[in-house]
């Protein structure tokens, strides 16, 4: 039963279809890992602290650099050289002191990866990092566990997320491209455009929540497509994607 701290400080997402005391208890009792606390996920970690997500993870081994605060929104000019983590994790704590915010300073990497994966229901990925990607997407395939993958190029968005049976990230992606492709990849950064990421990212874990136990679970996510959009034009579209039979990391032969 909610409490009526709870009751009150929830009130705008109780009164939601689909939600209801019932729905946010859900979300109390539930936890997700947020990978990389950089332009997407300081938006994705604020609205999951917001709607009460009971336990966040963030791990991230970066600092504050001045260049970050034109499109990482959850931090400010006094936190310049300080751990994004340490930062992220004492302000998204004082927001909602109601709720655990877990921080872990380092890279995730292949000695790390499943153990700290493995404590967490949902995982995010918002490194905007091939590699780490590939990782997650591993790591995640191996534990089990539901997960989100967000990346951006300039004004450009990319997002998708995949639950047990569902396309993974290799279904779609099965290598990483030529490092000259990857370095034509590094340029400007869209403020506007990665918050809409951080923002769709946040919206995934929490329907995943409320719709795990529903018949339509599927057609709630974007799983089995890639979502892609372009700030500029306006351009969203789903992409079709369907699970890889011969996928090299989530297939039943991998």
């Amino acid at each position: 039963m909610l409490s009526q701290s709870h009751k009150q400080r929830y009130l705008r997402a109780i009164n939601l279809p689909n939600v209801g005391e019932e729905g946010q208890l859900k979300l109390l009792d539930t936890s997700v890992l947020i990978v990389g606390v950089g332009a997407i996920g300081s938006i994705t970690s604020t609205y999951l602290s917001a709607a009460g997500v009971g336990r966040i993870g963030l791990i991230d081994f970066d600092t504050i650099d001045i260049g970050d605060l034109q499109h990482q929104v959850l931090y400010e000019t006094s936190f310049l050289n300080r751990p994004k983590v340490r930062s992220a994790q004492a302000k998204l704590q004082k927001m909602n002191p109601e709720i655990t915010i877990e921080g872990y300073f380092e890279a995730l990497d292949v000695r790390n990866a499943l153990k700290i994966i493995q404590n967490y229901d949902f995982i995010i990925d918002a490194t905007n990092n091939l590699h780490t990607t590939f990782l997650v997407n591993q790591a995640c395939v191996v534990a089990n566990k539901p997960f989100s993958i967000a990346g951006y190029y300039q004004y450009q968005g990319q997002i998708m997320t995949h639950i047990p049976s569902s396309a993974c990230f290799s279904c779609i992606f099965e290598a990483l491209p030529p490092q000259e492709l990857r370095r034509s990849f590094q340029g400007g950064v869209c403020g506007f455009s990665t918050g809409i990421l951080g923002s769709m990212q946040a919206g995934e874990a929490l329907k995943y929540f409320l719709h795990k136990d529903t018949p339509n679970l599927h057609t709630t996510l974007l799983v089995n497509c890639l979502g892609v959009f372009d700030t500029q034009t306006l351009y969203f579209k789903k992409l079709i994607r369907s699970k890889n039979p011969s996928c090299p990391v989530c297939s039943k032969n991998a």
